[in-house]
C-alpha cells in the first residue's frame, strides 16, 4: 500500500478481482476477527484509526455494543473506502496512503490489521503508525517463509511474511514499547490451509464447495494453536 495513485488502481481492481469472500467468510479472517475482539476488549480508548480499513470488516470491533468511540478509517483505495463507509455509516473514512506520512493528529488506539505484509516499506510505514498512536497500537499481520507460499502471496498483494522476532523489533526500532506477541494457526492454518492456498487461484467470490469448505475450516481452527502459526498479532504501546 504505496507509491500513490498507482497503489490507489492496483487495489482498487483488488476489490473487484481478489478480496471479498475472504474477507467476509474466510476461516483465517473470522478468527483473526476474533481474536482481535478479545485484545480491543482490554483496552481504554475513546478515538480509534483503523489504518488499511479496506472494506470496513474490522470497524465494529472499534466500538462494540454500540460503545461511544470517534473511529476513523484510512485506505489507498477508494473502492474499499466506499464499501467501508456502505457497510459503517457512523465511522468517519479517509484516503491516504499510510506508506507516505502520517494523518495529522493522534488517536488513543491505532488498528493495522492485515496491511503491513502489503507494504514495500514497513519501516517507515511503523514510524507513522507510531506518530499517530497516542496510546495502544493492535497490528496484526502474516509471518512465516515467503517463499514457501509466494504464489499465494503475490496474487493477493504480499510483498513480504514477518521472521519469528523480527516484527517485534522493528516495533521497538519505531518507538514503539510493551510489546507482546502471539503466532497463531500451527496447524490447519499454516501450514496446511496456506499450502492448499498456493495451489489455487485467488478470487474474489467463492462457489458453493468452497464456502462449505471455508464453514468446516473454521469449526477446525478452533483447534490451531495460540503459540505457534503464521497469522500473527501484536500489541504495543507509547
Amino acid at each position: 500500500m504505496s507509491a500513490g495513485p498507482a497503489a490507489a488502481d492496483r487495489y482498487d481492481r483488488a476489490w473487484v478481482e481478489v478480496y471479498g469472500d475472504m474477507q467476509d467468510i474466510g476461516p483465517a479472517h473470522r478468527h483473526l476477527r476474533r481474536r482481535l475482539a478479545a485484545i480491543l476488549g482490554e483496552l481504554s480508548y475513546e478515538t480509534a484509526l483503523d489504518v488499511g480499513c479496506g472494506a470496513g470488516h474490522n470497524i465494529p470491533l472499534l466500538m462494540p455494543g454500540g460503545r461511544a468511540v470517534e473511529v476513523t478509517g484510512v485506505d489507498v483505495s477508494g473502492e474499499a473506502l466506499r464499501r467501508a463507509a456502505e457497510r459503517n455509516p457512523a465511522a468517519r473514512f479517509v484516503k491516504a496512503d499510510i506508506g507516505k506520512g502520517p494523518l495529522p493528529g493522534t488517536w488513543h488506539l491505532v488498528l493495522c490489521a492485515l496491511l503491513l505484509e502489503h507494504v514495500d516499506d514497513d519501516a517507515a510505514a511503523l514510524r507513522h503508525l507510531r506518530a499517530m498512536t497516542g496510546r495502544h497500537l493492535v497490528v496484526a499481520t502474516i509471518a512465516g517463509d515467503f517463499a514457501n507460499y509466494e504464489r499465494w502471496e503475490r496474487q493477493v498483494g504480499h510483498v513480504r511474511n514477518y521472521r519469528p522476532g523480527e516484527l517485534e523489533e522493528r516495533l521497538r526500532v519505531a518507538g514503539f514499547s510493551g510489546i507482546e506477541t502471539t503466532y497463531w494457526g500451527f496447524p490447519f492454518y499454516s501450514p496446511v490451509a496456506r499450502t492448499i492456498q498456493n495451489a489455487i487461484p485467488a478470487r474474489a467470490r467463492y462457489g458453493g464447495a468452497t464456502t462449505l469448505a471455508a464453514r468446516a475450516a473454521y469449526l477446525l481452527y478452533w483447534l490451531n494453536s495460540s503459540r505457534r502459526g503464521d497469522l500473527l498479532i501484536a500489541r504495543a504501546c507509547v
